[in-house]
């Protein structure tokens, strides 16, 4: 295959789960913005510090809610950002139309259109909560037709290791959001009524809530770590997503000593071994740790596989 191809399959893989990663990180935003006192305003700069779009220290201080959703959802120059994201998706589907057949593209195009037209007004109140729906059933149905119309060849696995090297990613930042040293909001104690609803809220947009009470019970901190980064039966777990990237490069054909399958395998261990510590900057720390690891493995992937630079990298 060559290599434009499978940068194009990699990253329309990765852009359509980085659409939903925003929207999820977007639906957290907006349950926590419902707890009282003054983080009401800044928690919807959130989104922004866990893609890396505003430096810490910042937090939007300076920007509206309005404004902040805004760039989540509609900025074109910001990577993260979910029309970024289909935008790319739609052009790397459009570069193969000889490999992506028209079933799969046409959800992408669909999306893009829609959200090309849509008026920032419709971003407030419950109109938030409408596009954070519609962009999740979007995915679903992008994973959905591509897994029935797909072959499973090389461009199957190419999708699929873009697809979960990004969700690993977007599961650390999530589990990453309950440490941020930006919102002080578990400054009451871990315990605190106000980080429980943190961490509920941080599984529900996860979907990871109903799971945790059947496999664990209350969402204590050991439970929602055990469900974004330890659980090899999650779908949403990273060590499941990075397990499933291991699968795809395996199919392949890269060996077990490449660097690339070392460099998941080390990310691999990382979530699924290293304690992140009962402390909040110990926590941060973690998983600043562990987002460098799935980094550095998207770029060993990007060396043995991509001559041409990969597009829309996100900032660190």
């Amino acid at each position: 295959m060559l290599c434009r191809t499978a940068s194009d399959l990699f990253w329309m893989g990765r852009a359509v789960e980085r659409a939903e990663a925003m929207a999820r990180l977007l639906d957290l935003a907006r349950r926590l913005a419902e707890l009282p006192g003054r983080d009401g305003d800044r928690v919807w700069a959130l989104p922004l510090l866990a893609t890396g779009a505003i430096p810490p220290g910042v937090a939007g201080d300076d920007a509206t809610q309005a404004e902040l959703v805004r760039r989540c959802v509609l900025d074109a120059h910001h990577p993260a950002s979910v029309l970024a994201s289909v935008q790319l998706a739609r052009d790397a589907a459009r570069n193969q139309r000889s490999v992506v057949p028209a079933e799969v593209a046409a959800p992408l195009q669909t999306m893009l259109a829609r959200l090309r037209g849509l008026d920032p007004a419709q971003l407030t109140g419950g109109g938030l909560a409408r596009v954070v729906a519609a962009v999740m059933r979007f995915a679903d149905r992008f994973r959905g037709v591509t897994f029935a119309t797909l072959s499973r060849n090389e461009a199957w696995h190419f999708l699929r290791l873009g697809l979960f090297i990004e969700r690993a990613d977007a599961a650390l930042r999530l589990w990453t959001t309950q440490a941020d040293p930006e919102f002080v909001l578990l400054r009451d104690g871990p315990e605190s009524a106000r980080a429980a609803f943190h961490r509920a809220a941080l599984l529900e947009a996860a979907s990871a809530l109903m799971p945790l009470r059947r496999l664990h019970g209350a969402p204590d901190r050991a439970g929602v770590t055990e469900m974004l980064l330890r659980r090899g039966d999650f779908p949403r777990s990273a060590a499941y997503c990075l397990e499933q990237a291991q699968r795809a490069l395996a199919a392949l054909q890269v060996a077990p000593h490449d660097a690339a399958a070392r460099q998941l395998g080390r990310a691999l261990a990382g979530v699924s071994y290293a304690e992140p510590g009962a402390q909040a900057d110990a926590m941060f720390a973690f998983g600043a740790a562990r987002q460098a690891e799935i980094a550095a493995a998207a770029a060993a992937i990007d060396r043995r596989f991509f001559v041409a630079p990969l597009p829309l990298r996100r900032a660190a």
